[in-house]
């Protein structure tokens, strides 16, 4: 992709914005100044990814049964259930909730909804995620730093949910990532947005 690619995609991505004012409690208009600083972001990109975030994922993840936990015992916890366990569990859950989570998440069950929860959910999990676009295929890497067994819960979970849509999807995993590649359809959507 070329730099005049990037650009009208970026153009392209631009959202609307409106003004508006709030009062903000001193103390906590002060840490969000201090943490944007830190992030090196303007206090305005900042408050908004804040407002995305909680509009995005926090007024509805509680609802459907996300919860809060720390991550390392989430990893001491995996280390004594056997792969073929974590497999049976990952694939359960898929089916059988994934269409109520993106119904609940976004009104509507297709692989743009789960592309946008699984990169809402990286965020507020503070994994990081970067999708490439290239030769017509879309590839998403997930990096957790929570270990092989959740690489492999993360990689058959999302295999799941994308087959059940119809999507063409091949994946891969590393001890602490995964790597999801979906077929052309969806990159060549992508790439007209």
């Amino acid at each position: 992709m070329d730099h005049q690619d990037r650009l009208t995609m970026i153009q392209k991505k631009r959202t609307p914005t409106e003004h508006a004012s709030f009062r903000i409690n001193t103390t906590t208009l002060d840490n969000l100044k201090k943490i944007s600083k830190d992030q090196k972001l303007s206090l305005n990109t900042y408050v908004n990814q804040i407002f995305d975030s909680h509009v995005n994922w926090d007024v509805h993840a509680s609802e459907i049964g996300w919860i809060v936990m720390l991550k390392s015992a989430l990893i001491e916890l995996v280390k004594y259930v056997d792969n073929e366990t974590i497999i049976k569990i990952a694939k359960n859950l898929a089916e059988s909730g994934a269409k109520e989570i993106a119904l609940s998440m976004r009104g509507k069950y297709g692989v743009d909804e789960w592309i946008s929860i699984l990169k809402d959910r990286a965020k507020s999990s503070g994994f990081s995620i970067k999708e490439y676009n290239e030769n017509n295929n879309t590839k998403l890497v997930l990096h957790h730093e929570m270990g092989e067994q959740w690489s492999l819960f993360f990689k058959t979970y999302y295999e799941t949910v994308f087959f059940e849509l119809g999507s063409k999807i091949k994946t891969e995993h590393t001890e602490n990532a995964v790597l999801i590649e979906l077929d052309d359809v969806y990159a060549i959507k992508n790439k007209q947005h």
